[in-house]
């Protein structure tokens, strides 16, 4: 099967002169682009990356960290995009997991780089991915990354045959939080990639000639993911640092965005920017979304703003590279039959082998709830370093998705909840273990419970009760500080209830969720 470096060279053969990136007021041709990403491959090399190493890149959204998707599988090393808004400690913990060489800096996290160069052994070099060279800031045999390149000389295409990954081979680590509250690497290779990109995009309509926005943070999936699409397809790529409103507006104007993928939360925040209507959207062919199901109004105000526009949905998760079920444009059209079929995330596409089940894993009857089961050639090749939890998530030959929903009876899935509690707020995961965890460490706390409550923007919102040990004092603002130490700012509580005395407990003795939930819903 086809490698992902593969469509790069295809490119640059067939359609040299085309614009494959677009970042910050500057555009690269598919020439350049695979120019550019063998003379880095080379200078990994050159550095010492060996095959199945890893490449570690941090920073915002940029044609640097495009080209670090693909650089390191030219020649059989493996990339890990790090989430930039982890706390130091996470960082760290993540660093030792995986244990790069390499890491990649932008101008925004130099400070931090400098840090997790002296705080983590396994770094031996770093680059810094800039228009400028290094600041004071930065160590002093820092590698500036177009000086890297400048330095290196012209690569034949065919100079890594021998030494690139193959198509099962895991080509990016992309981490995920996990219900033990340490994040897990999830492995995914150019096959699982591949399968996605093309077993999906035909669903959303994606074509040679779109050019897509990508302004939600690359070391998510979610965006991460279109990376490969556009690279199936021969789509250009328009590079947002990040997603703010103004500028995203700009954009879609000047680049002549054809389709983004966005959470409903930042459509409603673009349909209630007062400046919406002085900005021409008449390129945009379709918006895809996720992490939370589309408000029908919201929706209808789109469609009337934006006129020619469809919407399509898709459902799924690192794990599954990562598109398991497609809501297609024709159902998100007011009036058709399937309207009703909004709430749900639409049917499995073609690859994905979906079934739902009882707490044996035995399936269940249609509009019957239980775990969402699935498998297929879009499932990761494991968890990094952890064989044991590679295989609870997959045994018996399904990944278990740890979602509960139902089938009902013309196939499409309608989620009902979460079983592994995750909480999904403004389009990110949060489990409540690594909240809880975080909360435990204060000295006042005898006891906490987290939990996503509704929020009319971010979907949910982070809520943690608290019981504190007797005697002892804390307040919101000093318990979510505390949390904020420790953990991403989006994980740590948005809001806190000191209960009066022990938390409430199940007849198992754990923790009863459900009945803290009830108390606070019916204040």
């Amino acid at each position: 099967m086809i490698q992902f470096p593969d469509f790069i060279r295809k490119y640059a053969a067939t359609t040299p002169d085309r614009r494959a990136l677009h970042f910050e007021g500057r555009d690269f041709t598919w020439a350049q682009f695979n120019d550019r990403c063998h003379r880095m491959a080379q200078a990994l090399l050159n550095l010492g990356v060996e095959p199945g190493g890893r490449v570690a890149f941090l920073g915002q959204n940029s044609h640097w960290l495009v080209e670090t998707y693909f650089t390191p599988c030219m020649i059989g090393a493996i990339a890990v995009p790090i989430n930039f808004r982890l706390s130091e400690s996470e960082m760290v913990d993540l660093i030792a997991d995986c244990t790069p060489t390499v890491l990649i800096v932008d101008r925004h996290f130099q400070d931090r780089a400098a840090d997790l160069m002296r705080l983590c052994p396994s770094l031996k070099h770093l680059i810094f991915a800039d228009w400028d060279t290094p600041t004071d800031s930065l160590p002093a045999d820092t590698i500036h990354y177009g000086t890297l390149l400048a330095e290196t000389p012209p690569v034949a295409n065919d100079a890594f045959v021998d030494r690139a990954s193959k198509s099962d081979d895991t080509m990016i680590l992309y981490y995920t939080s996990g219900t033990t509250g340490a994040p897990m690497g999830v492995m995914l290779s150019h096959s699982n990639l591949l399968v996605n990109a093309t077993g999906s995009g035909h669903l959303y309509g994606f074509l040679q000639e779109d050019v897509l926005l990508l302004s939600g943070p690359m070391f998510h999936l979610g965006t991460g993911s279109r990376v490969y699409t556009a690279l199936a397809y021969g789509a250009t790529m328009v590079v947002q640092s990040k997603f703010e409103v103004t500028e995203t507006m700009q954009m879609i104007e000047a680049q002549k965005i054809s389709t983004m993928t966005l959470v409903p939360t930042m459509l409603s925040m673009i349909m209630d920017h007062p400046e919406f209507s002085r900005f021409d959207f008449s390129s945009i062919r379709c918006l895809t979304y996720g992490a939370s199901p589309m408000p029908i109004k919201l929706m209808e105000r789109a469609l009337d703003a934006i006129p020619g526009i469809v919407f399509c949905q898709g459902y799924g998760m690192t794990e599954t590279s990562p598109v398991l079920t497609v809501l297609p444009p024709a159902d998100h059209v007011p009036g058709n039959p399937m309207i009703g079929k909004l709430a749900s995330v639409g049917k499995p596409i073609i690859y994905s082998e979906l079934r739902v089940v009882d707490e044996d894993d035995n399936p269940v009857p249609t509009g019957q709830s239980g775990e969402v089961l699935v498998r297929g050639p879009q499932v990761m090749n494991g968890y990094w370093n952890r064989p044991d939890d590679t295989a609870h998530a997959m045994r018996g030959g399904f990944y278990h998705t740890g979602d509960a929903g139902y089938l009902d009876e013309d196939g499409y899935l309608f989620l009902v909840g979460r079983t592994k509690e995750m909480i999904i707020s403004g389009g990110e995961n949060v489990y409540p273990i690594e909240t809880e965890n975080a909360l435990s460490t204060h000295a006042a706390v005898a006891q906490s419970a987290v939990l996503g409550l509704p929020h009319p923007h971010w979907g949910e919102t982070v809520h943690a009760v608290v019981a504190l040990h007797d005697g002892a004092s804390a307040d919101e603002t000093d318990l979510i500080a505390h949390c904020r130490e420790l953990i991403a700012h989006y994980k740590a509580p948005r809001g806190i209830t000191i209960w009066d005395g022990a938390l409430p407990l199940s007849p198992t003795n754990k923790i009863d969720k459900n009945a803290i939930r009830r108390a606070l819903l019916d204040k």
